[in-house]
């Protein structure tokens, strides 16, 4: 993989990680179209790292409050119960992670199914436009709620599925306010991620060096993009303007699948 292309999969990475249209399902219809060779597990984790820093930087007040209340439990109340909604979400996304661990990898070399999975997507956010917009914020949230959310973020993990499109569809659902039911999903990203990383160490060692600076050059690239990706959709979620993704992950789905119907 060369510096254009690794850059090229980090602008599309850090748009669709938090934009709900998949991350997942682009980059393994990229390196598809691009040739790239499958499964390119060590270089999509790298990518999700990038993504990682921008969640970190962006909500850097909620982790310091976190972080206070695990040094110092009475001087950040807030802080100790938003971490222990977090790992309650962790549960689930972790059980399923390793429990289909291989199946979950062998469908990232499936475009198929990214186009197949796409349409759960475009049906999720149209569902969510129909939802009735309430002003419950994360404190209100209970034990149930992180649970079902960190549920829906382990079926995210199918490429096509949007992490951050289920995850605020299931937070709408439990009566976040969705600017909340964001946060929330961006937050919970960030163990999801730590784990992932973990789980995926030993395929660095496999990483040619001179694979590395192009690597590094995507994540860089990915941690900048995705910075802008949660801005906007912030933004978009305070008008709730919410359809128009699910519009664009039926025509995705439906481009890749005749494309592929067209190739076979």
């Amino acid at each position: 993989m060369n510096f254009l292309e690794s850059v090229f999969l980090g602008i599309v990475q850090g748009i669709t990680e938090f934009l709900p249209i998949s991350s997942s399902g682009h980059l393994v219809l990229w390196q598809y179209l691009l040739g790239l060779q499958e499964p390119m597990v060590a270089f999509d984790v790298l990518l999700h790292v990038g993504t990682l820093i921008a969640v970190m930087a962006f909500y850097r007040r909620e982790l310091g409050e976190m972080i206070i209340s695990v040094i110092q439990p009475s001087r950040a109340p807030a802080g100790r119960r938003l971490l222990l909604l977090i790992v309650v979400a962790s549960v689930p996304t972790a059980l399923i992670a390793f429990s289909f661990q291989d199946f979950l990898e062998s469908l990232f070399q499936s475009p198929a199914a990214v186009g197949f999975f796409w349409i759960l997507t475009a049906g999720l956010l149209f569902g969510a436009g129909r939802l009735t917009e309430t002003t419950k914020t994360i404190a209100e949230m209970t034990l149930t709620d992180a649970l079902l959310i960190g549920l829906f973020q382990g079926i995210a993990i199918l490429p096509g599925v949007s992490r951050s499109g289920a995850t605020l569809v299931m937070g709408m659902m439990c009566g976040l306010h969705p600017k909340e039911a964001a946060r929330f999903s961006f937050l919970i990203f960030i163990p999801a991620i730590l784990g992932a990383t973990a789980l995926q160490m030993g395929d660095f060692g496999s990483v040619l060096p001179a694979e590395r600076w192009p690597y590094l050059a995507g994540a860089l690239t990915a941690a900048a993009v995705s910075y802008a990706a949660i801005w906007v959709l912030i933004r978009l979620l305070q008008r709730r303007v919410i359809q128009p993704f699910a519009w664009y992950c039926l025509g995705a789905s439906t481009l890749t699948l005749v494309m592929l119907a067209a190739q076979a």
